[in-house]
């Protein structure tokens, strides 16, 4: 079995049922040409799928670039760490500026004083902006900001007032910025950063999301004038082609 991510049409969010969201079968098919590609392999098929949505959305977006993007589960215990760190990555390899994964959900877990080891690191000097200098550095251009950097003294959550001010500080110190958002299905936390920041994109969990509780955040999004960028399908698992084996 393999995993990877694909990027939904605008209207499957429409086409609701009560029933778990299957991945359609337009994915073997468009799986299939590609087997006969020289050099095909399941994890270069997932970048394609990433860098697509990267373009769609930051490079330069549709109708408009957008620079502060949420990324939230439908539902509650949803990882999606990986996909937005991928995101990062591919921004950053894109040589577009500086881009920041931001750990922006309330009810993460910290690393234990992480934040203020790399403080103690430098010295209190200052390379960069207060965040950045807090944050991690991965690559070149991409960072990592946890928790603990991204709420300050918010630790209990956010109010708007003080979000737009922090994303206005994100934005002098980050060109672009992918914030890992909560559970889009459970409090009102992503929809006001999906109203604050340029937009939002849902990940569906492939066989265990149900369409009539991605409606209704659907719906819960609208309300807060947020803007739904996108759905991702994420753990779409699949057998691998008995073609494939063949030439192991």
């Amino acid at each position: 079995m393999s995993t990877f991510v694909k990027l939904l049409p605008r209207t499957t969010m429409d086409e609701v049922e009560q029933s778990p969201i299957h991945a359609d079968p337009e994915v073997e098919q468009a799986v299939a040409p590609s087997l006969h590609t020289t050099g095909w392999t399941l994890e270069s098929f997932a970048e394609e799928q990433i860098r697509g949505l990267v373009r769609q959305v930051f490079l330069p977006g549709w109708p408009r670039p957008c620079r502060q993007v949420v990324f939230s589960p439908v539902d509650p215990g949803s990882d999606i760490s990986p996909i937005c760190m991928q995101v990062g990555q591919t921004l950053a390899d894109e040589g577009s500026g500086e881009a920041c994964v931001v750990e922006a959900c309330p009810t993460a877990r910290d690393e234990d004083g992480a934040s203020e080891d790399r403080l103690a690191a430098v010295g209190g000097e200052k390379r960069f902006g207060t965040l950045r200098d807090l944050s991690q550095q991965l690559s070149g251009s991409l960072w990592f900001m946890p928790r603990s950097v991204f709420l300050g003294g918010n630790q209990n959550g956010f109010s708007t007032a003080w979000l737009r001010a922090r994303l206005a500080e994100l934005r002098l110190e980050f060109d672009y910025t992918v914030l890992q958002g909560p559970a889009a299905g459970a409090g009102s936390e992503a929809a006001l950063l999906g109203a604050t920041c340029d937009g939002l994109v849902l990940v569906l969990q492939a066989n265990a999301t149900r369409r009539a509780t991605a409606q209704r955040v659907k719906e819960t999004l609208h309300s807060a004038n947020a803007r739904l960028l996108g759905t991702v399908l994420s753990e779409r698992t699949f057998p691998i082609p008995r073609a494939i084996y063949r030439r192991l």
